[in-house]
């Protein structure tokens, strides 16, 4: 699979090229740095060492961010993004001295070009994300690669031998939870750390600053929401509007867009973008902003966590549960089941039982779960190899 992969991607790189177009247009990407995604920097590389971290997208910049002040302390550090509501979430999560640059396609030339300009003395990926020919490369110019917060994988169990060429590559590896850890070992191959980062306590973030009148509304929480949610959490504000015409929706999407043809006219929805809070005509407030949503947890009680009513496997519960909030989410939460199994949750699938949950959440006291602060095991094992490297 590895040798079909990597003839295709020498032989015919117009097609990621291609591929990678068409992905910054649709993101809306800025034109000037499409180059970022050959490969080409769009910025010059500072003197000193420098730790190069990838982070696919906004999950993983969270398992990231944990990290990031303790790499930063060390070296210059430069995360990529797939996306760019990854790079959004880098620049308000990550040291502000963080640089960014786009992934570049995996393909040979590609790679050397990013690798020859940034010249990383260590290699940090993020939960998943593991470009077979930027692997390669590092390993043959002797950069040390970290693969931190590793989660479930179907793929894993699907192509074991597969999974274990790619994961060969990296110096140390650290998982999510101890059955990912187990997972990994069966392929023979050592754990350094089991260390969920994204439980690790987040900042803090000041709620909105809005009129008092509209931060003492009945207000629910919707966050990392995709288009297949909102089917569920539309009718369930008109559900919860029928006995409280009062009530505020906090839709957050996981990936904001400028596009607005989805959202219903009738709800006057109000977007943080345009920089007004809602008023009292406003049913639904969209928070299409990167870094708020601790604040928005602040406001409420009870949090509706997208992702979980198509494939993608649901998305992290740890930030809502750091405010104390009800959690509700759909039924696939696979990707982060560990973390549920742990937390108290409720999963919903029809309308009237969302509403039903998030009135029930209006008047069920905060609960925040115990959170560790540091991340000694993980950082020590990531860290230990910028110390070889230097040696």
């Amino acid at each position: 699979m590895l040798w079909a992969y990597r003839g295709l991607t020498s032989g015919m790189p117009g097609l990621l090229c291609a591929v990678a177009r068409r992905a910054h247009t649709r993101q809306g990407g800025d034109p000037a740095r499409l180059d970022e995604r050959f490969g080409r920097a769009t910025q010059p590389r500072p003197d000193g060492p420098l730790i190069w971290g990838h982070a696919a997208s906004v999950g993983e910049v969270q398992t990231l961010a944990p990290l990031a002040p303790a790499l930063a302390a060390q070296a210059q550090l430069l995360v990529t993004t797939a996306t760019h509501t990854g790079a959004a979430r880098v620049a308000s999560a990550l040291p502000p001295e963080t640089l960014h640059q786009f992934q570049p396609i995996d393909t040979p030339r590609a790679v050397a070009r990013f690798l020859d300009h940034w010249r990383p003395d260590l290699a940090v990926f993020s939960e998943a994300d593991m470009p077979p020919n930027t692997l390669r490369a590092l390993t043959a110019r002797g950069v040390p690669c970290a693969l931190v917060g590793a989660r479930p994988s179907k793929t894993r169990r699907r192509a074991p031998k597969t999974a274990r060429a790619l994961l060969r590559h990296f110096d140390a590896l650290t998982a999510a939870s101890p059955s990912v850890a187990t997972d990994l070992r069966a392929l023979g191959l050592k754990v350094d750390a089991i260390e969920d980062l994204k439980a690790l306590r987040p900042p803090n973030a000041p709620p909105p600053d809005w009129p008092e009148a509209q931060r003492n509304r009945p207000l629910w929480l919707a966050a990392s929401t995709h288009p297949e949610d909102l089917p569920l959490i539309f009718a369930a504000q008109k559900r919860l509007l029928e006995t409280r015409p009062d009530t505020l929706l906090m839709l957050a999407p996981r990936h904001p867009s400028e596009d607005r043809d989805w959202m219903p006219p009738s709800f006057g929805a109000r977007f943080a973008s345009d920089k007004t809070p809602p008023d009292n005509d406003t049913q639904v407030f969209v928070m299409d902003q990167m870094g708020q949503l601790p604040g928005l947890h602040a406001l409420t009680k009870v949090t509706y966590l997208g992702g979980g009513n198509g494939t993608r496997g649901g998305h992290s519960p740890w930030e809502a549960a750091a405010a104390g909030n009800v959690i509700l989410t759909g039924p696939d939460i696979a990707n982060n089941a560990p973390a549920f199994a742990g937390l108290a949750h409720q999963i919903v699938t029809d309308p009237e039982a969302l509403a039903r949950a998030v009135q029930n959440a209006w008047h069920a006291p905060r609960t925040i779960p115990h959170h560790p602060v540091t991340t000694g095991d993980t950082a020590h094992a990531v860290l230990a190899l910028l110390e070889t490297r230097s040696a």
